[in-house]
């Protein structure tokens, strides 16, 4: 399913013009993201999504959790890790570990913030889950005040994700080339709502998204995500629920 991604775009810069919060992390660019952390926190996660591919309904389920630690004022280090079960509406599901995800990022400008990191995952999860690849990419990150009440954040990067070629059996890497934008809506000095839209090129994947980040205290926040895919690679809903903390 495709749709205009230009109106898609437009329709999210114009919901993001409202007052931004400090300290409101991304949901689908929650990595690729130019702001440096000012504590060490933890997120944990729950995340379900249906999807179909090749006439075959898929649900899979992940619990994961993820950690980020300001080294300093400009650089930060993150890392993170899933449960994953994957079931289809026939046959048997598989379940196991992700490949453990680390990255960092450093802040070259504070106003605006523009950042730039990399990532790369450690071949530690399950095979039958698809995981045990060693992927890695760069990136570049924006989040700019228009004005007092308005943030807008935009990310580009360029990932290398590990495969199979289907002729020889040898082991190739796909480029990806990876647009973020979004925005963060304040409805009250609790509430926020996060839209973002991410596309990928190679993979066919888009997804719209929608999340609410509400603060139950001065460093914790509950936290949930709807996304609806727009293209044939991106799961056709998706769920997100997490809980994060700082320290």
């Amino acid at each position: 399913m495709k749709l205009n991604l230009f109106f898609i775009c437009g329709l999210i810069i114009l919901v993001g013009f409202c007052w931004a919060q400090n300290e409101i992390h991304l949901f689908q660019n929650f990595y690729r993201d130019a702001m440096i952390t000012s504590q060490l926190f933890l997120n944990g996660s729950f995340q379900y999504s249906k999807s179909s591919m090749m006439k075959v309904d898929w649900t899979t389920m992940d619990i994961g959790i993820k950690a980020g630690y300001p080294i300093s004022d400009k650089l930060e280090a993150d890392a993170g890790i899933s449960f994953i079960s994957i079931s289809p509406d026939e046959g048997d599901g598989e379940s196991g570990l992700s490949d453990v995800l680390v990255s960092g990022k450093y802040c070259f400008k504070t106003d605006p913030v523009i950042s730039a990191g990399a990532f790369m995952t450690l071949p530690v999860g399950s095979e039958d889950i698809g995981q045990s690849n060693l992927n890695f990419g760069f990136w570049g990150a924006i989040r700019h005040r228009l004005s007092e009440p308005v943030e807008i954040n935009g990310s580009v990067g360029l990932d290398f994700v590990e495969g199979v070629d289907a002729e020889t059996g040898d082991t190739e890497y796909k480029n990806d080339f990876v647009l973020g934008g979004g925005a963060v809506y304040s409805l009250s000095e609790k509430i926020a709502l996060v839209p973002e839209l991410t596309f990928t090129s190679d993979s066919d994947y888009s997804l719209l998204s929608c999340g609410i980040d509400y603060s139950l205290s001065a460093s914790g926040k509950m936290r949930g995500m709807l996304g609806l895919g727009l293209d044939d690679g991106a799961p056709d809903i998706l769920l997100h629920l997490s809980y994060l903390t700082g320290f």
